[in-house]
């Protein structure tokens, strides 16, 4: 008897082990995003207060959501993989205010297709057709990033197609690197681009506005960059719009996991947690992406849950 009762205390003492470690919730991936993940973790909290989430980089213990920013193929994860939208984000191009196609952008905007020469073409190219062009020098992540993935995608074309100097380190450095080039530009999230107090731009670099419509001005409808919950506004209003280049932002879970814990933080971050991705420079999720996941079967498809 005594050794039944010893057996089945340590038994319950593994299931609740096993309990206690179905409950850590790790969160890392793509950095950009961590003010956001933090203020999740923060707001979630208030409501589960003895809810273990927390960023990975701060335990250094295994991953147990990973965070991606762009669209990525079936293969790239393997089998029986969720793949749930938690927010989206918009990339904007930017350059040191000096040089002269910020000056340009800033007068009448800058068209989607300028931009895919400016990022796509040689600029030594330009340079042989035509003397006066604008000298100007790309700067671009130095690996296939989020943000490089996303940028090249809105181009039509691949990451390592982007032309200029790869930059190591984070978007950040991406930002560092124009403000020393007065001839530099690059691309960036709202996030690093916007004082998320004032909500104006950094003063630090010149946004290109992008001419939404191709005629070659910035109608009042287009003068939207000011402000950044004013632009925000607008992609959230016309969330189809192919003019300024917007991405989901993901969690990657195990499909076979049995962690409660994490699938209410999922589940939180797509509904009350949408409350917060405006202060931080995100866009809502909005009704055609809310509540909806997807995962990667055995035949590395898509397949898509409400």
């Amino acid at each position: 008897m005594k050794a039944q009762l010893t057996g089945l205390i340590l038994l319950l003492g593994t299931f609740a082990t096993q309990a206690q470690e179905n409950a850590k919730v790790n969160i890392g991936g793509t950095r950009f995003t961590y003010p956001l993940i933090e203020k999740w973790i923060t707001e979630y909290k208030k409501t589960y207060p003895k809810a273990d989430v927390q960023l990975a980089s701060k335990t250094g213990d295994p991953v147990t959501i990973q965070i991606i920013a762009y669209r990525a193929e079936p293969s790239a994860f393997g089998d029986e993989k969720i793949i749930t939208p938690v927010s989206r984000f918009a990339l904007l191009p930017v350059g040191n205010p000096s040089t002269p196609l910020a000056e340009k952008a800033l007068k009448k905007g800058v068209k989607k297709e300028e931009l895919k020469k400016y990022f796509l073409e040689d600029p030594e190219d330009a340079l042989e057709q035509d003397k006066d062009a604008p000298k100007y020098q790309v700067y671009t992540r130095a690996s296939k990033v989020c943000s490089s993935i996303s940028f090249a995608k809105y181009l039509g074309d691949d990451a390592e197609n982007i032309v200029g100097k790869g930059i190591t380190g984070d978007d950040k450095n991406l930002l560092e690197a124009i403000k020393k080039d007065p001839n530099g530009i690059t691309y960036n999230n709202l996030g690093y681009l916007y004082n998320l107090q004032t909500r104006e731009p950094l003063k630090d670099f010149a946004i290109f506005p992008i001419d939404l419509n191709s005629n070659g001005k910035l109608d009042k409808e287009e003068q939207i960059y000011s402000n950044l919950d004013r632009l925000i506004s607008y992609i959230e209003k016309n969330p189809n719009t192919q003019a300024i280049p917007t991405e989901n932002v993901y969690f990657i879970t195990n499909k076979s996991t049995e962690n409660t814990e994490l699938k209410r933080f999922v589940n939180w971050t797509q509904h009350e947690g949408q409350a917060f991705v405006k202060e931080f420079g995100f866009i809502g999720l909005g009704a055609d992406n809310d509540n909806k996941s997807a995962y990667l079967d055995s035949n590395s498809t898509y397949k898509v849950n409400k």
